[in-house]
């Protein structure tokens, strides 16, 4: 039942919260020491890139590291999940002339990349439960130029591999997975990007796992895997006959040494915030007027980037999902937002304005995001996703049900929060 406080005037409205900070003293494990001590190791040994036969490097175990983490055959790092994407790309031999479909929601790089070796990315709508890429529209969106599909592990799910994985092998097309938002994610046991042909990963610094940048790519072929460390170290032939034009896509030692230490904290951190993740979600489904997102039997180990919900609208009598979202932060001591813009008109997702796009008119005009559809999409960025980061998943189970307390008592509230928002608006 809702506790006492649960009515009482809202604390975006002048009253008091339902919690000061939902989190209280809770916090994710991290090991600095470690990474201090890695540093100075790299520091000392004078290995400070990354090549192969340096098995003593720093760069050279994380990446045995990470490979055994994520059960991976192959692993080899790179500058950063952007070039992780375009390299994987490129090793699959993709460019002119080809499509690759992407997710219309997701961060800018999933499609970038692809403009940046001279495909077509093709923006496909989302599922409104899993904020991950629909597997229906995106078979829908196959043509005769399709090549590849990039599927998102976005925020809080991982995207449907198995519906995805029949429908690659059905219209023979390559699987690239974009796995920045989910180190330490499992399907079926099967560690998250290691499912299709390749798996991509981001440490740029707002992820769970950061080594200020950096990034990595996952393969279970082993030619591939030469091909790939051909192309991150400027075309050079580190096994006979396997090479491919490229440029310098090496990590250093140092990010490596950082990403060790994160690496031995998120060993610990993976079963927590899976753990804390499903008392969160269950949290919101006793909540009035909101829903979790829908988790595939499927996911075995859920480590996410943020923490997502929905929100319906007309249960709260047409209050502006805004409003809503900062109410709750008012509320439990930590801020809620929305997810990133859809492509089709997001801030950062402009390929037309860069003169290498410019291959010929037809080009720019099949790469002009606006000509796309996303209505799923923009539905759950202006009206239905509830969005905080991923220190959010630090909440004990045994304080999830702050949550529930927080949506219930803007619930019970909406009537003076839609006054309260008329009165703001004029």
């Amino acid at each position: 039942g809702l506790r006492r406080d649960a009515l009482s005037k809202l604390a975006c409205l002048g009253g008091k919260p339902v919690t000061e900070n939902i989190l209280g003293g809770a916090r994710l494990t991290s090991r600095p020491d470690l990474e201090r001590k890695y540093l100075l190791q790299a520091y000392d040994s004078g290995d400070w890139d990354d090549w192969p036969g340096n098995t003593k490097s720093m760069a050279a175990r994380f990446e045995k590291e990470w490979a055994a983490f994520c059960k991976s055959n192959f692993c080899a790092l790179v500058t950063n999940g952007t070039h992780a994407l375009q390299v994987a790309l490129e090793t699959l031999d993709i460019g002119p002339g080809d499509e690759v479909i992407v997710p219309g929601l997701t961060w800018q790089a999933t499609a970038s990349a692809v403009c940046d070796v001279n495909a077509v990315p093709v923006l496909v709508d989302v599922q409104a439960d899993t904020l991950c890429l629909d597997p229906k529209k995106a078979e829908e969106a196959i043509t005769p130029r399709t090549r590849a599909m990039i599927p998102v592990h976005l925020y809080h799910r991982m995207a449907d591999m198995d519906a995805l994985m029949r429908i690659a092998k059905k219209h023979e097309l390559h699987v690239v997975e974009d796995s920045s938002h989910t180190h330490g994610s499992q399907w079926d046991g099967r560690g998250a990007g290691t499912l299709g042909d390749f798996g991509t990963y981001s440490f740029q610094r707002s992820k769970l796992m950061t080594g200020g940048e950096g990034g990595a790519i996952l393969t279970q072929d082993e030619d591939s895997y030469w091909k790939i460390v051909s192309q991150r170290s400027c075309g050079r032939e580190y096994k006979e006959g396997v090479k491919v034009h490229s440029g310098n896509y090496r990590m250093t030692s140092f990010q490596a040494a950082v990403l060790r230490g994160q690496l031995s904290a998120h060993r610990k951190n993976a079963p927590r915030i899976d753990r804390n993740g499903l008392a969160l979600d269950r949290a919101v489904a006793d909540a009035p007027g909101v829903e979790p997102l829908r988790r595939n039997k499927h996911i075995t180990r859920q480590c996410g980037y943020a923490f997502v919900f929905c929100y319906d609208k007309k249960s709260y009598d047409g209050l502006d999902a805004n409003a809503f979202r900062r109410a709750l932060s008012a509320e439990l001591g930590v801020g809620f937002g929305s997810t990133y813009a859809p492509l089709t008109h997001s801030d950062v997702y402009y390929p037309h304005t860069k003169k290498r796009h410019a291959l010929s008119k037809s080009y720019v005009k099949a790469i002009t995001p606006s000509r796309w559809k996303l209505p799923v999409a923009d539905e759950l960025f202006y009206d239905r996703a509830v969005l905080t980061s991923w220190h959010f998943l630090a909440c004990p189970p045994r304080r999830a049900h702050l949550l529930t307390d927080a949506i219930a008592k803007i619930y019970e509230n909406r009537g003076k929060l839609l006054k309260a928002s008329a009165d703001a608006a004029g």
